[in-house]
């Protein structure tokens, strides 16, 4: 008899570990692939407020048969050192953790030995896969990108893992990935008329670009050019937007003297 599959998805973690690491999306089949091999999947969820993620992803979960589970992102303003501080409430991860161990209590009542995969690398969910493997005697799998798990969260499953498959990135000299960032910056011309350094690095993010290395090793490269003072920033008043931006200019000279150019 084919056993049952319960799949529990943290969009947020699962997403911006591989846009972190690699620069790259979820592909969701994977995990439908990978939860198939243990059983029949009975519950595919994924927890996020999806009104910060694309809406292609939504239509991805969809495609694959699995559930987007929308929980809004609270903000509220407190007042902090007589400064108004805005505070964000995420509570999907809360509703993943309540959801499944009303699953897995189910199971347990039912007699059965679910497998439940937990498509997320987050410590903040070790106590709930203990209580899930542990009090009600079911088995639990992490799913993760490598670079983005917890050692604990794995302990906790004791040491059960299926890893997210990420491709193979040759690492890359970090002075030809500098030269690479600094010849884009160069050549422009700035998409807003400007650069700064988070518009940088989404440029450096984009495929069309081709800037070897993965979405780490170009963020870390950015950095050291700050520090070297190839790329500094300066405040700058945007006709616009009417706003007050901080731009990132290109100290060519220096550029030239470390070899970059």
């Amino acid at each position: 008899m084919v056993g049952e599959v319960a799949v529990f998805i943290d969009l947020e973690n699962l997403r911006y570990g591989l846009l972190n690491h690699y620069g790259m999306e979820p592909d969701f089949r994977q995990i439908v692939d990978k939860a198939q091999k243990y059983g029949r999947p009975t519950m595919m969820r994924a927890y996020a407020d999806f009104s910060e993620h694309p809406s292609e992803i939504t239509r991805q979960l969809s495609m694959c048969g699995i559930e987007a589970i929308n929980i809004p992102v609270k903000r509220s303003l407190v007042t902090k050192g007589g400064q108004q501080i805005e505070r964000v409430k995420n509570a999907a991860d809360m509703a993943l953790s309540l959801d499944m161990m009303v699953e897995a209590f189910d199971a347990d009542n039912s007699g059965k030995e679910k497998v439940f995969l937990m498509v997320s690398g987050d410590a903040d969910y070790m106590r709930l896969v203990t209580q899930v493997k542990n009090r009600f005697g079911q088995r639990v799998i992490i799913c993760s990108v490598p670079e983005s798990v917890s050692n604990d969260l794995v302990a906790a499953a004791g040491n059960e893992t299926d890893y997210y498959e990420t491709p193979e990135v040759e690492s890359v000299d970090p002075d030809t990935l500098k030269a690479a960032i600094v010849a884009m910056v160069q050549r422009g011309p700035a998409p807003l008329h400007y650069w700064s350094l988070r518009i940088i690095d989404s440029w450096c993010q984009d495929p069309r670009q081709a800037i070897p290395g993965t979405a780490k090793e170009k963020r870390d490269a950015i950095g050291d050019l700050c520090d070297e003072g190839v790329l500094y920033r300066q405040p700058f008043h945007d006709e616009r937007s009417g706003r007050q931006v901080s731009e990132a200019l290109l100290d060519e000279e220096r550029a030239m003297e470390l070899g970059y150019l």
